[in-house]
Formats: C-alpha cells, structure tokens, sequence
C-alpha cells in the first residue's frame, strides 16, 4: 500500500478565459476533473493508504471530494510557496503509522496514463525533451531548474516522485528551504529512472487544447483511430483497415449518419463526405456519462436533463419508417437483434438458469418490437453531448445496423434499454467501478413513467443488454466479472 500526496495549490490562471476561481485540478479535460484521472490511475496501480491533498485559495476540491473521495485528507498551503513547501505540507500530514508505507507524490496538473508504473519503488517519472530551458533536467546525479544550456544525457521530470521510504522523504523535504522540488531529492538520495510514454498537461491554454484531443481515443472503441484537427475543428475516425469487422462498423456509422432526416442531423455532428473515413465536426460540450459520474449535480438538473433527451427521442427518431425492404423483413431483423445476437453474447454467462432468463426476456421483447426510423442503437450517456453554454444535445457513435440491415431504422424498444442499461442499471458506473448516480435512477424512471413507457419491459431489456455486452469488454477481466456479478444479482429483481 501506499501514501498518496497530490499538491494542487495552483489556481487555473494561465488558463482563462476557459475557467477562473477554480483549482487547476479540477479543470475538465473531455468532462472529467483532472483529478480523476490521478485518482483512477493510482487506484489501478496499487492499493492507497493515506492521501493528502495540498490545496490552496479555492474550496472546490474539498466540496468535490466530500462527496466522490470522502477517504481524501486536505492540508492547506496558506503561503502559496511553490510545489516543494506543498510536498512538504504534505508529508507532515501523514500519520505515524501510514510513514511506514511509501508514498507517490504526483503534481496536481499532470495527466499520467502509463500502466506499468511501480509506485512505492524509488524512481522518478521523465520524459526526452528539446526545450530544456522550461524543465527542471536531471542526468542521473544533478538536477539543473530550467537551464539556460543544454545538457546532455538528461532527461525532463515531469511530476511525479515516488520514495520508497517515507520517513527519509519526510526529512529531506523538512530540512531544505529552497523553492525548488529538486533540492529535497539531493538530499533524500538515489533514484531510478523511469521513462513515460503517456504523459500530459494542462498548463496553459495550447497545452491544454492539445491534451483534450490526445484523449479523445480513451473514448473511442478499440477498433477505431481518432485524429483531432484543431485548425479544422474536425474528428477523423479509422477503421483498423486489416479488421473487417472495424470497416463494416464504422461504414454502418456513416451511412446512419447519411440516413438522418434534416431535422435529426441538427442533433448529431456534421459529417463530410469523405470515402472511408468518418470526418465530422468537433462538438464541444461535456458527455452526459461524466456529468453523471463526476458532477455533484441536483435532481432538478437531471429532470431537465433526462426530460430533454426523452423529448428529443420521442419527437425526432422515432419516425414512420418509409423503407418497404425493412417492413418486409423486420420480424427477421428483430429476431436477429434480440434473440440470436443476445443467445451468441450471454456464452460468457456459466450459470445456465440465469442465461435461460435473459433468453426469455429477449424473445418477450421481441414480439413487442414496431419498426421505426431514427433509431440510435448505442443510445447511453456515454455517447450523448450536452453543451451548456447553448443547451444543445447531439447524438454520437451509433450503431447503424438493426440485424444486419444497415440503416437509420430500428425498433421502437431498443433505445430506450440502452438508456436503462446506463441510466437504470450503471452501465457507465460499472465500466470504471465508481457507485452509480441514484439520483439519476430515480428521475429516470420517473421520466418513463411520465411519457407512458413501458416501464417494466424497458428495465428487464436493459439488463439483458448490459448482459450482451459483457463479451465486448474481453479485454477487461475484472471489468467483465464486475459486469457479471450484478446481472446474477439481478436478475430476479428485474
């Protein structure tokens, strides 16, 4: 185990017009608190002890994390005198006890992502820079705070400092008054070097533009590559052109896009005709899934959030299909959809009396199934945008495809237990093991009950989705056990 101390004094100046009066930590990067990311990561890493948070003028941190990380100690940096007397705050925060675990201190405004990190091992965490004169480098033996000169065999620290023993760390930050980080590292001793490959900042305005779009394939499936044009303002989306698989999905994506009436393309992104690519307009805005999953926010806002998704849902993709071809075929397409697509998935389930009732509901709800057209097919938070500078909403990542029939049509259920999987069962909260937003349950079915929807039904094929999606997180054992575990306990709740 071990201790965790995150200075994040800093206010997000050098940041503005984007954010002021709030801590440089709690900057969104693609909706998420830049502290969730530190936190997360970690978490992945190994197990914590104590963390101490260095904040600074603002609140907003403690408010955030009374609710989200009630475990997280504070410790205020008064006398705002730079990362190394934060360091130090922190280390004499720690309890007597918790000096016997090693402790990470990690800079409040870096983004780290690399998954092979031994936290609690002596080592400093560096990058290969050219620009040597804005870094503290380091040889191995000194360390030079943003030298004029260029100095070879050097690398740059980019923030985070693990110490293998916290006692000596302790001192060596109590013992020096020096402004610079690097002064209590001479005196604690010898580190390793340790190289990232996955390291990001939100310093100041470019550097922050930049990060945002580096991570936008943290939200991209697997099979896709995402490219951000800043000039453009555009998203190019690749498929794996050696999968066959990753260029049928992302052809049944654009020709859902192509399929849109004109009123429903006001509530997706632009899309340009280009030849196997996916080019769209960059939407800003903020996923619903983070607000749910990041944001203290009331159940009036979910009302009228949830409500203005229904409304759009209802008055916008829930059209008279005009295609005499899926008509004609659609019992097929729905058994498809339903029930052959939900007997290949639940394989992953062991527990045969349990698979047997998710088969059950998906052949009730297939025979409840009316043809429509504007059907999303992948209609959860994560794939919804809500700016709040203009209270606009815009649909993204569809599916495309209804049992194998590539279109803007669907069936008038599926949507709707795509939204329960999420907003009902936690899809998103499951997917990266956080508790799920009850507020959120709550109006949800409020919302159903309002519009005349059924409620019952909706629920039930919202878990056998959550179901069929366990396979497709093959690569996330854990994720996939979670997944399983709370379909077993379930489904005869449901």
């Amino acid at each position: 185990m071990i201790n965790l101390i995150i200075p994040a004094a800093g206010a997000a100046t050098r940041l503005k017009p984007l954010s002021s009066n709030m801590s440089k930590i709690m900057v969104r990067i693609n909706g998420k608190p830049c502290l969730d990311y530190i936190l997360e990561k970690v978490k992945q890493l190994s197990e914590l002890n104590e963390v101490i948070i260095v904040d600074g003028i603002f609140d907003d941190i403690r408010s955030y994390c009374e609710i989200k990380y009630p475990f997280v100690k504070f410790i205020k940096q008064h006398d705002l005198r730079g990362p190394r007397d934060a360091i130090k705050l922190g280390f004499n925060e720690l309890s007597e006890e918790a000096l016997n675990n090693p402790t990470v201190v990690w800079l409040g405004d870096t983004i780290i992502l690399d998954d092979y990190l031994k936290l609690g091992d002596d080592f400093l965490l560096c990058k290969y820079v050219d620009d040597h004169e804005n870094w503290c480098m380091w040889d191995g033996v000194y360390y030079y705070n943003k030298p004029d000169d260029h100095i070879p065999n050097s690398v740059a620290l980019v923030g985070l400092y693990s110490f293998n023993n916290s006692r000596k760390a302790k001192d060596s930050f109590n013992q020096s008054n020096r402004y610079d980080i690097s002064s209590s590292l001479e005196l604690y001793g010898n580190f390793d070097k340790v190289l990232t490959n996955h390291w990001y900042d939100i310093g100041d305005l470019p550097a922050y533009y930049k990060t945002c779009a580096s991570l936008l394939n943290l939200k991209s499936r697997a099979f896709n590559n995402i490219q951000y044009d800043q000039d453009l303002g555009t998203i190019r989306k690749s498929p794996d052109y050696h999968n066959e698989q990753s260029v049928n999905i992302l052809n049944s994506e654009k020709t859902w896009y192509k399929d849109l009436t004109f009123e429903q393309s006001l509530f997706t992104p632009r899309i340009l005709d280009i030849d196997n690519e996916l080019v769209m307009t960059y939407e800003s805005g903020i996923l619903l899934s983070d607000l749910m999953l990041y944001e203290n926010l009331s159940e009036s806002f979910w009302e009228y959030i949830i409500g203005k998704v229904f409304s759009i849902k209802i008055k916008h993709f829930n059209n008279k299909v005009k295609d005499n071809s899926f008509i004609q075929n659609f019992s097929k397409l729905a058994t498809n959809m339903w029930i052959l697509k939900s007997r290949e998935r639940l394989e992953k389930i062991d527990d045969l009396t349990i698979r047997n009732k998710l088969r059950n509901i998906a052949v009730k709800l297939t025979v409840k199934t009316k043809p429509i057209q504007g059907m999303h097919g992948d209609l959860h938070f994560g794939n919804i945008l809500y700016n709040q500078t203009t209270d606009q909403i815009k649909f993204i990542d569809p599916r495309g495809d209804y049992g194998g029939y590539v279109s803007s049509n669907g069936d008038n259920l599926y949507d709707w237990c795509k939204l329960s999987h999420d907003l009902y069962h936690g899809y998103n909260a499951i997917i990266v093991n956080k508790e799920h937003n009850e507020i959120v349950k709550k109006v949800f079915i409020k919302k159903l009950k309002e519009y005349n929807l059924p409620v019952e039904d909706i629920i039930k094929g919202g878990l056998l989705l959550l179901a069929t999606c366990i396979p497709l997180h093959y690569d996330d054992h854990i994720r996939q056990n979670r997944m399983i575990d709370y379909v077993t306990k379930e489904i005869d709740n449901v």
